[in-house]
């Protein structure tokens, strides 16, 4: 690919202006709705979870070009579709805490993060999760300074005007995107693993009280951004889950955190809105009802090291709605097994309500040339109409 086709693809992947669509296909919208609603296709999305930096390193040795450098600029370079734009928002804390650098040296740096997390990071910037030292939530007293930067009518938490912006997205032809937040992940972000898991039973009071200004801030960034625009979809983050269950217990999730959802999702499924997807890794299953029940009606991404196989939750779950769900593992195991497991897939993406991709970010010990061929596979027996880079 031209740098000069890529600048062109890449403006109409970050505008909000309507995608070009080839002639006879169906719109990026059109066919979401129609996948989502088990209608019939012409083909399906052409879309994949992402990379790691570290991956995208390993790729310029191999072929990829250096200034592919990040997730966004390798969608467009890898051809897939742009079928989903997202209105820019923040239901996080605003604004976030002055980072805080307490020892450095050559290979690792340990510092409280904008969200006042003490942590240790490697200094060369190497892509991986921290190594998480201390967290700053401990009580009603240490959480006032997070509550305080919670507030719905903080400045910067809308990043457009949706006033000047509403007739472009009136005539959309993809799917419009809006952030629902989250729950009992963002609260593990800010208390630690163990410190949610006590403050279940130790402090439930402080949790109500963290829930109940986390719905505050989505449900009043729903209703201002419903007040210009209906969004076709709405984007949920957890990753609350083990390989062998979630962090939470089952009931603490659907009676506290479900009520969020339902206080948000109300608001939206007022203005029309129909689909919403939550990202959570490892073996989320007995946390189902609290999203199921509250207006969340497609799981992502999957992970099916957890045990998440499409196959396996549409069997327990006629009928559920899923993204993802190819295991990023078969990947470094061949070619033969990555057009099988896609062959598996294809069979699942048939039925409707199914938009295969890689489980994760792609691990960067995956080689350039087989993660081509997966793209390459996966578009053969799909009949997709992306170009594979050579």
């Amino acid at each position: 690919m031209e740098l000069a086709e890529f600048d062109e693809l890449y403006n109409q992947k970050e505008s909000f202006e309507p995608v070009n669509v080839k002639p006879g296909e169906m719109s990026p919208r059109e066919r979401f709705f129609a996948i989502m609603d088990f209608k019939k296709i012409d083909r399906i999305i052409d879309t994949e979870f992402g990379y790691w930096k570290d991956t995208l390193r390993r790729w310029h040795s191999e072929g990829l070009p250096s200034w592919v450098d990040n997730n966004e600029k390798a969608d467009v370079f890898f051809g897939f579709d742009v079928w989903k734009k997202q209105i820019p928002a923040n239901t996080n804390i605003d604004p976030v805490f002055q980072e805080e650098i307490l020892e450095q040296n050559a290979g690792h740096t340990i510092k409280y993060d904008q969200s006042r997390v003490k942590c240790e990071v490697f200094t060369n910037g190497a892509d991986t999760i921290p190594h998480y030292l201390d967290f700053p939530i401990k009580d009603f007293s240490t959480w006032q300074p997070f509550k305080e930067r919670l507030k719905p009518d903080a400045p910067k938490r809308l990043h457009a005007d949706l006033k000047a912006l509403q007739k472009i997205l009136q005539k959309r032809n993809y799917i419009l995107c809006a952030g629902g937040g989250s729950t009992a992940g963002i609260i593990r972000n800010w208390m630690g693993f163990e410190g949610i898991c006590m403050g279940i039973y130790d402090q439930p009071d402080l949790l109500d009280d963290m829930l109940a200004a986390l719905a505050e801030v989505s449900a009043s960034l729903a209703g201002e951004i419903t007040a210009y625009i209906d969004v076709d979809l709405v984007a949920w983050w957890e990753d609350i889950a083990f390989k062998t269950g979630p962090i939470v217990t089952p009931s603490f999730f659907i009676d506290k955190c479900g009520p969020v959802y339902k206080k948000v999702m109300d608001i939206y499924r007022s203005k029309g809105t129909r689909f919403s997807y939550v990202d959570c890794d490892g073996d989320f299953r007995t946390l189902l009802a609290g999203w199921m029940n509250n207006g969340v009606n497609i799981m992502f991404p999957l992970e099916v090291a957890s045990g998440i196989h499409p196959e396996n939750l549409r069997r327990d779950h006629p009928g559920m709605r899923m993204m993802g769900g190819f295991d990023k593992m078969l990947l470094l195991q061949g070619k033969n097994e990555i057009r099988t497991e896609l062959k598996r897939l294809k069979k699942i993406t048939d039925e409707g309500g199914y938009i295969p991709h890689v489980d994760h970010r792609v691990q960067a010990d995956v080689p350039y040339g087989i993660y081509l061929y997966y793209l390459e596979c996966k578009r053969d027996l799909f009949g997709l109409t992306g170009k594979t880079p050579v």
